[in-house]
């Protein structure tokens, strides 16, 4: 787990989040145990920065997915000894959390859903069309099901989603 400069309460919360576990616990689930990542908690602006420069939409977000694979507009694409490296994923955590109060929800589960949807994003998940959406929040809730279960708590509801208008 990489970190932004953030608050000490952010911190905090990135840490009683446990992403890391979340995420590994993903990956086997989805029977990519030799899969790799990265993700970075960051702040709002930082975040912004990032959507303008990549997605051209200059506004906070509260996660972005940056596949390694499948090249990009410049035509990059890892060589096939990388394929294992999947992307990186950042989340705002003040988002997140914001998001979390805003729903009456816990924002460490919000971090978790997060992580996992980007995840999601990373091995080729959309939800731009109706039956990719049904299947990514299918496979969403499974997984936060399953952390939920090794952590000992109850998962938290996965939202459905929706394509875009």
């Amino acid at each position: 787990m990489l970190a932004a400069r953030l608050s000490r309460a952010d911190r905090e919360l990135v840490k009683e989040a446990g992403l890391d576990s979340t995420l590994a616990g993903a990956l086997v689930d989805l029977g990519q145990r030799e899969s790799r990542l990265t993700c970075r908690a960051t702040t709002p602006s930082e975040i912004r920065r990032l959507n303008l420069q990549f997605a051209g939409s200059d506004r906070a977000t509260d996660v972005l997915a940056f596949p390694a694979q499948g090249g990009d507009d410049r035509g990059f694409q890892l060589p096939a000894s990388e394929v294992t490296f999947l992307g990186d994923i950042v989340i705002s955590v003040r988002t997140a959390a914001g998001q979390a109060e805003f729903a009456g929800a816990d924002p460490t589960a919000e971090l978790r859903l997060l992580a996992v949807h980007g995840l999601l994003h990373l091995l080729g998940h959309d939800h731009a069309e109706a039956a990719g959406a049904a299947r990514m929040t299918d496979t969403t809730q499974d997984l936060l099901d399953r952390d939920a279960a090794r952590r000992g708590v109850l998962a938290p509801r996965a939202p459905v989603l929706q394509p875009p208008p």
